[in-house]
């Protein structure tokens, strides 16, 4: 069911690429003020360069066993709240058709730029209020209203009744995934565990590889 909430109900989002911007028009929809923050110039900087270029939005197959961690229950929850097909439904719903390639879902337009531009068209469309150049530095409880408040690097500050984390991990500074997200879990009082690298290059001594690459 499509559970409703009061308009005057207050969300703010740290973080406007891909999982920030659906955040925001899931909240949008069911009826609350969204107000997006994004660190850049410009939301979804990190689309633009996923899977080539080609923007890679989900696998075919969503089964936990694919994924390590260490709380299968948990993903194995997640996974059932939203499917691959909810996912495919999502974007044709914006106006994107997907296309499935290996078990890989891609735009059927083959061009990243095309997810950015549904996103943002959404976004727009629902009346999200959209802040760019806005780092948050600071996040805390804000008692006894039973908000959240931040504080962004020019110190001004914003209270929402909501606040959604979407800042990503640390695998791409230049994109704005550095790393500040953790600072302001952790803010919150929530717990890390140790991360590490998923994806990286090979580096070898000999200079012909590049030339074989």
């Amino acid at each position: 069911a499509d559970k409703r909430v009061h308009r005057d109900c207050t969300v703010g989002i740290v973080g406007g690429g891909a999982a920030g911007m659906m955040a925001a028009i899931t909240a949008a929809r069911q009826g609350a003020a969204v107000t997006l923050m994004e660190g850049n110039d410009r939301l979804g900087k990190k689309i633009l360069v996923t899977g080539n270029g080609k923007c890679n939005l989900g696998n075919e197959n969503l089964e936990p066993e694919e994924y390590y961690t260490g709380c299968p229950d948990f993903l194995e929850r997640c996974l059932e709240q939203f499917s691959t097909q909810d996912a495919i439904s999502f974007f044709r719903r914006i106006g994107l058709m997907v296309k499935s390639k290996n078990g890989y879902l891609y735009p059927a337009c083959g061009q990243a730029s095309a997810v950015l531009d549904v996103l943002r068209f959404e976004v727009r469309a629902l009346g999200v209020q959209v802040i760019t150049n806005c780092k948050i530095q600071r996040i805390e409880v804000a008692y006894p209203q039973n908000g959240i408040r931040l504080w962004d690097s020019g110190g001004r500050s914003y209270e929402f009744h909501r606040v959604i984390l979407a800042c990503g991990g640390r695998a791409a500074p230049k994109t704005g995934s550095d790393g500040s997200g953790y600072r302001l879990a952790r803010q919150l009082g929530h717990g890390l565990i140790p991360t590490v690298p998923a994806l990286v290059q090979l580096k070898c001594r000999e200079e012909y590889f590049k030339s074989v690459a």
